[in-house]
């Protein structure tokens, strides 16, 4: 659709021709969201959960770190993906029961175990959506990820209402839910997505490593400033938590409004600034109020902490779609860099109230979050970062020369296409898809490339649109973990060979 066309759109038209008919089963990240919010951080009815969340966190940074390894040795087959998605699934809910266990036995030992998997199981749940959101256009990935910030957020605040017993078993459901939707985002038809270059490949690596850089230090930030200022979890009552969590449904469908209804210019200094200014406020009342609105400062900072989860998953969803560097090594890096500095942050604070520094605690606490957040907003504060292509910049729809019109799209004449041009790849094709989780019109696109067709000659064949053609041959690449048409051609040269 041209911009002039999108224009013309009512609001709600804008965001129905965003959306799409499976936007409820991408919704599903926010169950993931619910659960990490009751599990890993006492539900917000304080700052976090004490010695628990600094255990959590660190597994949950360790496990991304350890994904993200894994990822750029080789790329990951269907049948792994779903493995990870089912392991998600059973620690999670596994570890609920322990962290219930161990709270009502009062036992260190439990809640450390439970500490231990809740981490692992809440890297494994929230990473395995990298891969359904990663096939999404920019908008989509707007929409969808900040509406799902914002449903997690409201669901989070009806939870922390109830009782503890009641609020751990109701969250031992949201990963059960998240699969569900999970897997039903996998066979999503996303629509008619301009394909995009992997124009981040000839980033310069100082860049990530400034945007690494920001992130960890905004993330050490975060973590004192939850602690202030003697290194014990914040109580938060009922305004506080009413503060916290509306104000990021607030901000998410703000930025909905101004990125989809408005179709405004989102950039990533833009979402940095509004960051930056939570934390620089809360931060204000903490020094100037001190011990009178703590708590209302924590709970403003956060806003900031948790509506980086948005800012970072669209973030990353752009990033990814824009290089042949595994999706999963984009996000679970990035995500190391801000859990485990902010996990760091937090052992800080608690370091410093432990030694009985506590007169010495506040301005200490005041002076290190300054200091990173001027130097986080130095690093990132620019729309020069990256340099070759700027963050959330729409993909253009080549332009192609006019063709025939042609009949409607024909299942049976796409498959016999296939049989006439490449009869004996009936088993490389079943391969491909059992292995790499190909869909039946990627699997096709594939096997024509293999054979040196152009996309003119595919899209004339299977009676498709050359930028559909497109869309199909990247998100195979992607899956695949090749790079090139030639690097395709070998992998299905090699297949035949072993079949």
């Amino acid at each position: 659709m041209t911009q002039a066309a999108a224009a013309s759109l009512s609001p709600l038209a804008r965001i129905a021709e965003t959306c799409g008919a499976f936007m409820p089963a991408f919704l599903g990240l926010a169950a993931t969201r619910v659960w990490l919010q009751v599990n890993h951080f006492a539900s917000y009815s304080s700052s976090d959960d004490g010695m628990l969340t600094v255990v959590c966190q660190l597994f949950y940074g360790l496990m991304m770190v350890a994904g993200g390894l894994a990822a750029l040795r080789r790329p990951s087959a269907k049948r792994e993906r779903q493995t990870v998605a089912w392991l998600g699934f059973g620690i999670m809910t596994f570890s609920t029961v322990l962290i219930m266990t161990g709270k009502e036995a009062g036992s260190p030992d439990i809640l450390l175990v439970a500490g231990v998997l809740a981490g692992v199981g809440g890297a494994l749940g929230g990473g395995m959506w990298t891969m359904a959101y990663v096939r999404l256009g920019m908008h989509q990935a707007v929409l969808y990820g900040f509406l799902s910030l914002a449903l997690g957020s409201a669901g989070g605040l009806a939870v922390s209402f109830l009782p503890d017993a009641l609020g751990y078993t109701v969250s031992m459901f949201m990963p059960a839910i998240a699969l569900l939707c999970y897997q039903r985002a996998l066979k999503a038809d996303v629509g008619d997505i301009p394909a995009p270059e992997p124009v981040y490949d000839r980033e310069p690596r100082s860049t990530m490593l400034l945007i690494f850089g920001g992130l960890a230090v905004f993330g050490l930030a975060l973590g004192v400033s939850r602690g202030f200022p003697a290194g014990e979890p914040v109580p938060m009552d009922a305004m506080q938590r009413i503060v916290h969590q509306m104000g990021v449904v607030a901000i998410s469908l703000f930025v909905i409004w101004w990125a989809i209804v408005k179709r405004k210019r989102l950039s990533f200094s833009f979402l940095w600034r509004i960051e930056i200014m939570l934390v620089a406020a809360g931060m204000l009342v903490l020094s100037v109020f001190p011990g009178h609105l703590t708590e209302l400062a924590v709970a403003v900072v956060n806003i900031a902490d948790t509506l980086m989860l948005g800012v970072l998953w669209v973030t990353l969803q752009d990033v990814a779609r824009h290089t042949t560097v595994s999706a999963y090594a984009v996000y679970g890096f990035a995500w190391a860099a801000r859990v485990l500095a902010r996990d760091a942050g937090r052992v800080l604070i608690m370091a410093l109230g432990a030694a009985g520094l506590t007169s010495y605690a506040a301005g200490a606490v005041v002076g290190i979050v300054v200091f990173a957040l001027a130097t986080s907003m130095v690093i990132l504060l620019s729309d020069g970062i990256p340099r070759i292509r700027p963050l959330f910049a729409e993909d253009a729809r080549p332009a192609s020369r006019p063709l025939r019109p042609h009949p409607a799209p024909d299942p049976e004449a796409s498959a016999n296409a296939i049989r006439r041009t490449a009869p004996a790849d009936t088993a490389v094709g079943d391969w491909l898809r059992e292995t790499f989780d190909l869909s039946e019109r990627e699997t096709e696109v594939a096997l024509l490339i293999a054979q040196g067709r152009s996309k003119t000659y595919i899209a004339e064949q299977l009676y498709l649109s050359e930028n559909t053609v497109r869309t199909h041959a990247k998100n195979a690449y992607a899956k695949m973990g090749v790079h090139s048409k030639q690097a395709l051609i070998d992998l299905v040269s090699d297949t035949k060979g072993r079949i």
